[in-house]
């Protein structure tokens, strides 16, 4: 993780983006959406087979739709807005008197399909290898230093809960040197002595920088500035991560940007090219994730003071949501991601995308936030015609906005219309799974967990004449419409927004296969008092007689829930019984009830059995997510959704309730 704003970031000069009611961004372009032409008397005609804008020119639009014969749609609701700490409210309305056939405040049109970036949208100020400053070179041009690493190095750490700006709360380290290499030194804080370290933990870190980590980075996304001029990038093992904030705080690894910059006074700096890293760490996946994410911290910061001192300028630090969103798509594996973009599609509509300063937005750690922008960054990457986005972000002198503006030739507010379609098809071609919305991606796993793409909020508009959600700045929500049949006319639907409201409508294709998941809570079963111990949820699928459904995932969910207490666990339903044991095992227990034929299909039931102890444990999680795998019969994989809140009593039947993320003080990587 970066940590630019939680400890010394906030004292350099960095740029800021602000909003409340207005949502422009320094020296650019509103974004605002606001009308292109001139306001035509009725929508011109459109392709309904491609997304639909419904450009509006206020907040409080209106726009029929055909529900004939049971069509139905996605709206995608985005919040341009660019305040981190502000959400709005969006209500939908069906009007009574459906009597208007034209939009009002707004007109529909196809959005433009999305161009290619282009390589000469690219062009950076010089390749930094040429630059005068030093840097760690590959390790084909290298040899060894005839001079060993310095056997005693001091390091000021802020480790307290109080001011960043006062010297007091920082802690002065001494490292004694355990271990080096060409390239590499490694400290212990003195306070530890080796044989406190997991076995092969030094090993793996120097094998790791020296033989993968180091020259993909520096191919990839360019190379480390030698701050010391000693030759090696310094690595600080301390048990000081492990209590960071008076205690409260657990990370696994961080990159201070203030170490790079030779103009800062120690404490704040310790003019140095150098890693932290938690000594409690372990050999394996997440430590090869761990490095590649925070080295890639190292070079942002390193890159940029270089360009500093060639243009002669301060650059304001990378932004925190692109600083974590660079790190994170340069990982190898998805030990470190793979929980977040599963948070972020439980509830897409809550993580905004934009945020300059994670700790300042109160969002530090907050895990959806960060899945939002890996998705992001990594859609970027996948746009690049070239592959070489990472090596162009990380030399564009810009950040924020700007940047990716500038990075994509893209006006913002377009691209993240884009990108929203582009998570909400993910969504459609599991829950609608028709050649139109299927794509290239088979692998429905993410590391240790299912992925469904984004939640979708269902709006019965014969059930219910109005829906309302909340948004976050710079997030989406989506918004499944549908009717009975006995709505068999047209609907006007009425938008009370706020301004940065953009738009977007996806008409769902018709004769689909029906699939369906219900869960709810009930009391345990049993004959014996043990079962006051326990709770049950059951589970209800429908879907095609050849769509059965192969397996059954379970996963605790949260803002700021860790990957380990998410505990994600994935059932074969092959191998499952038919009835839960009795009397009950101490563990997670699930039995397929059975699989009954309907008119419209197939409903496979499933009964799942949980240890009240251990919902007790998980009481920091917001819900219980449910996945629901099926296979088609060209083998297609689908993932079907449902969440259960955690807070109601048993019982109580639950369907995707609105829950706000809390923040947690004691966080793990």
């Amino acid at each position: 993780m970066s940590i630019t704003s939680l400890w010394i970031g906030w004292i350099l000069v960095r740029g800021s983006t602000t909003s409340s009611e207005s949502t422009e961004v320094p020296g650019k372009r509103t974004t605002h959406v606001t009308a292109r032409r001139p306001v035509v008397s009725g929508t011109l005609p459109v392709d309904w087979e491609q997304p639909v804008e419904i450009a509006a020119y206020h907040s409080r639009p209106q726009f029929p739709l055909s529900m004939q014969s049971g069509e139905e749609y996605l709206l995608i609701i985005n919040n341009l807005q660019l305040d981190p700490g502000k959400s709005e409210t969006i209500r939908l309305a069906l009007m009574a008197e459906a009597t208007r056939t034209t939009p009002a405040g707004c007109y529909f049109q196809n959005s433009a399909p999305l161009p290619q970036m282009l390589s000469h949208a690219h062009q950076t100020s010089g390749d930094p290898a040429h630059q005068h400053r030093e840097t760690l070179t590959l390790k084909s041009d290298i040899q060894e230093s005839l001079n060993s690493p310095a056997s005693e190095r001091s390091f000021f750490l802020f480790v307290t809960d109080g001011d960043l700006a006062d010297k007091k709360q920082y802690t002065r380290v001494t490292g004694k040197l355990i271990q080096h290499s060409p390239r590499v030194a490694i400290y212990l804080d003195e306070q530890q002595q080796t044989t406190e370290l997991a076995t092969g933990l030094t090993d793996e870190i120097i094998h790791l920088l020296e033989e993968q980590v180091l020259d993909q980075l520096a191919q990839q996304c360019g190379p480390l500035t030698d701050v010391d001029q000693d030759g090696r990038f310094t690595i600080l093992l301390s048990p000081w991560l492990g209590k960071l904030q008076g205690g409260k705080t657990s990370i696994n690894g961080f990159v201070r940007p203030s170490d790079f910059r030779e103009n800062v006074a120690a404490p704040f700096s310790n003019h140095c090219d150098m890693l932290y890293l938690n000594s409690a760490l372990k050999p394996g996946q997440e430590l090869f994730d761990l490095l590649s994410h925070e080295v890639t911290h190292a070079v942002v910061s390193s890159i940029r003071t270089t360009q500093e001192r060639t243009r002669g300028r301060i650059l304001a630090d990378e932004e925190d949501w692109l600083n974590e969103g660079i790190a994170h798509i340069m990982e190898p594996g998805y030990t470190n991601r793979d929980y977040r973009i599963s948070e972020f599609y439980r509830k897409p509509e809550s993580y905004p995308l934009i945020v300059p300063d994670y700790y300042r937005a109160r969002l530090w750690r907050n895990h959806g936030c960060r899945g939002a922008v890996n998705l992001f960054l990594n859609w970027c990457n996948d746009l690049d015609p070239g592959r070489r986005f990472a090596y162009h972000f990380t030399h564009h002198p810009l950040t924020g906005v700007e940047k990716i503006e500038d990075l994509t030739g893209i006006p913002f507010p377009e691209l993240f219309r884009q990108w929203s379609v582009s998570l909400a098809r993910q969504s459609l071609q599991h829950q609608f799974p028709v050649e139109s919305f299927t794509t290239n991606e088979t692998d429905i796993h993410c590391g240790r967990f299912l992925l469904a793409g984004p939640a979708l909020h269902t709006w019965n508009l014969t059930a219910e004449n109005q829906c309302s959600l909340k948004i976050a700045s710079s997030a989406s929500a989506f918004v499944h419409l549908k009717s009975d049949s006995t709505l068999n006319q047209q609907a006007l639907i009425k938008a009370s927004g706020f301004p940065g409201m953009q738009l977007t409508l996806i008409r769902l294709p018709q004769n689909r296969p029906r699939l369906d998941f219900n869960a709810e809570w009930q009391p345990a079963t049993g004959q014996t008092p043990a079962t006051d111990k326990f709770v049950e949820i059951r589970l209800h699928i429908q879907h095609p007689e050849q769509v059965p459904v192969e397996k059954i995932g379970v996963e605790y969910c949260g803002g700021y829930l860790s990957r380990s207490d998410r505990q994600p666990r994935h059932f074969e339903t092959a191998s499952l019984p038919n009835e839960l044991s009795d009397p009950p095992l101490p563990q997670i227990e699930i039995a397929q009830r059975g699989i009954f034929s309907e008119q419209r299909g197939n409903v496979t039931e499933f009964q799942l059995r949980l240890p009240r102890a251990q919902l007790k444990r998980s009481a920091r999680g917001d819900s219980l997510m449910l996945k629901a795998v099926l296979r088609t019969q060209t083998d297609q994989q689908l993932v079907l959704q449902r969440e259960l809140k955690l807070t109601v009593q048993p019982g109580q039947r639950l369907a995707g309730a609105e829950t706000s993320p809390r923040q947690s003080e004691t966080t793990r990587n």
